[in-house]
Order: structure tokens, then sequence, then C-alpha cells
């Protein structure tokens, strides 16, 4: 059965994924030849670009995925708010939340963009669509470092990489594959540009926004263009594995402006990746990898990618994964040979939920990544 993988998007909820990766790797379900195809939208996207670019290595990426998020996104949160309990500030545990967030707000991300201080004026906002809040000059550099090009034609034993944007004008979904195609960093920025933070890309003429602002899902279009590729017959058995890291329930009640706007942009996310309703003309297996939520989703939110978030979302991506595969039923593959270490990357298939306090202070303690 040919295997199509999926991954939603969600800023540093993205590390989810990347931990979700860790267990797929080591699945018969993953392995070159059997992987027909690998998609995503927004940061989904950079995940897709790891897997199909790395698919071939002795680990499958594993490792690869992995340095990009602890080696190159990862960012020390700074210290608006210290741990003393002021009265109108947040203090404790809750305080490292939201220095993450306004540490990705405020300054931004040295692996992604950093703040364009002088587009935040109010007189601005009437050019914002070429005065972008963020800088994304870091994020290009590092797609054209890390993804330069991938192309799947002719060699289709490669699998399908397909980015996902949105089209501003026509309002409707564009799938970038490599079948038609090489993906380059500039499909992969259209995928993620995310509206008022970034620029949009234009390709061709026409302007594109992140592949997540949208109501509609992606699957019924990656479905018929791999059908049209000639990757998928029209009734052929099909294993769909979707990462989710947006979650549908809360954990803890929203209360800030911050905690609300999150709410409301999961709610307009979830299930997006569920199967096509009404679609029985194609045998589709669906493994889904859903993230189960933490009180502080609200506030942490897609924009904190302090180092010890991103080990707590990656612990628990490996942990939903090796739980939806064995659900599945899915064997696993004899295990990978292990890449050589690397001093900018955590390796966490070892690291139990029960061990994330002790491995939080490593990550700490041996990543120290530049500040933006």
């Amino acid at each position: 059965m040919k295997t199509i993988l999926v991954f939603q998007g969600g800023g540093a909820l993205g590390a989810f994924a990347a931990g979700a990766w860790q267990a797929l790797a080591e699945s018969s379900a993953t392995a070159p030849g059997t992987l027909t195809a690998v998609a995503g939208s927004s940061i989904g996207a950079l995940n897709a670009a790891v897997v199909a670019h790395h698919l071939r290595d002795p680990d499958r990426g594993a490792q690869a995925m992995s340095e990009l998020w602890l080696g190159s996104l990862a960012t020390p949160s700074l210290p608006f708010f210290g741990p003393w309990p002021v009265p109108v500030a947040p203090s404790g545990a809750l305080a490292n939340h939201w220095n993450g967030l306004l540490t990705g707000l405020l300054v931004g991300n040295r692996g992604l963009s950093l703040a364009a201080w002088a587009g935040w004026q109010p007189a601005a906002g009437l050019w914002r669509l070429q005065q972008p809040l963020h800088d994304r000059r870091s994020m290009h550099a590092l797609l054209q470092r890390e993804f330069p090009s991938y192309s799947s034609e002719p060699d289709t034993s490669q699998p399908m990489l397909a980015a996902v944007s949105v089209d501003v004008m026509a309002g409707t979904l564009r799938l970038f594959d490599s079948d038609a195609q090489a993906i380059t960093p500039v499909e992969l920025a259209a995928s993620s540009a995310l509206p008022l933070l970034f620029d949009p890309v234009e390709i061709d003429g026409r302007l594109y926004w992140d592949g997540d602002v949208s109501r509609d899902s992606p699957l019924p279009l990656l479905l018929d263009t791999l059908q049209a590729r000639g990757r998928l017959a029209a009734d052929e058995a099909v294993l769909l594995i979707t990462v989710e890291p947006m979650a549908r329930a809360l954990a803890a009640r929203p209360q800030s402006s911050a905690e609300i706007a999150y709410r409301a942009l999961t709610l307009l996310q979830v299930d997006k990746l569920s199967l096509p309703i009404g679609d029985a003309s194609r045998a589709i297996t669906h493994c889904r990898i859903q993230r189960e939520p933490w009180p502080e989703d609200g506030v942490s939110g897609q924009m904190d990618f302090s180092p010890e978030r991103l080990v707590r979302l990656m612990v628990q991506g490996r942990s939903a994964a090796e739980a939806a595969l064995a659900a599945a039923g899915l064997s696993p593959a004899p295990a990978p040979e292990p890449a050589p270490p690397s001093r900018s990357a955590l390796d966490v298939s070892s690291v139990s939920p029960e061990s994330e306090a002790s491995t939080e202070g490593d990550a700490r303690r041996t990543l120290a990544p530049a500040a933006p």
C-alpha cells in the first residue's frame, strides 16, 4: 500500500510534527518506494521538505529534522517578565510562556524572521502588504541553504513533495508539486507567508499567502493531483498519515487577548485534514497523529520557539506517533542506522515524557543558540 504523509502548519507547534517524524522514520510505512508523496502547508511545508530531501539518508532524515528545529529554529526567550509575582504581570512558569510569545512576536526568530520595527507605526498599516511586521531575510537564507531545489521528475521512485499556498486574489488553494516543477525556496516561502506578519510571495505574477489561510482542506486537491500525475489509480488503496498539532480541545480557559486570538485561529484549522466527505471512490486508511492540548497553549501558541518548549513538543509528537502507528497496526521497520552526532541537535528518540524536565535543562545548557 502506498503512503501519503501530510504535515499541518502551526508555527512553533510544528516541533510536534518534527518529533512525530522521529517515530515515522522508523516505520515501514515511510520507507523509500512506499512513501509516494509528502505534503505540507506553512511550517508543515518545511517539515515536508526535510522528509523529501533526506528520505534516502540512513536515518531517513530524523537527524536533519532535529537539526532544523533545535539547531536553526530554537530561540531562547528574552526576560520580559521575571519569576517574581507582580500584580499586572505573569509570574512563575506562566512568565516563561509569555516570555516566549513576546520574544517571537516583538523580537523574532533567529531562523525565520526579525521584527521590522520601522513598519510598526500606525501609518504603515496603510501599506502593510509592502511593510509586513517581520523581515523574513533569515528564513530565505535558511531555505536557500537547506532546501535549494527538489524535483521528483522523472525519478518517480522519489516521493512527490507538495507545498500548499493560497492565491491571494483568487482565494483558492494552489498546490505546488515536484512532479510538475522543482520545489525551491520560493514555493516554500509562499506556503509559509503568514498575512500581516510576513510578506506575500509573487510567483508567475500571482500573489501567494500561507497555505493555512483558508477554510478549504488540501486533501482533495492533493489526491486529485497524485491521480493526475499517475502516482495513484482512481480506486487504489492508500495509507494517509496526517500529523496535526492543532488541538481541537482546550486545556485552560482563554483569558487574555493572545489566548482568545489563538483559540479562534486554532478552531479554523482543526479537522482540515480529516478525510473528504463522501469520497468513497478511494480506499483510504487514515492514520491521524493528533496533539493533546496543554494549559499554556493559548499563551505560547505558535510564536514560542524557546528550546525547552520545542523539546517538549518533539517528545509529545514522538509519543503520539508511536501510539497512532501501534493503533493502526503498522509494523516498524528495522532500526535505521544512526546519523553522526551533532552539537546543534538533540536526539529525542530515547526521551520519555517522565524525563522531560531533565531533558529541557540539558537543552538549555547544550544548545545555546545565538540571539536573534
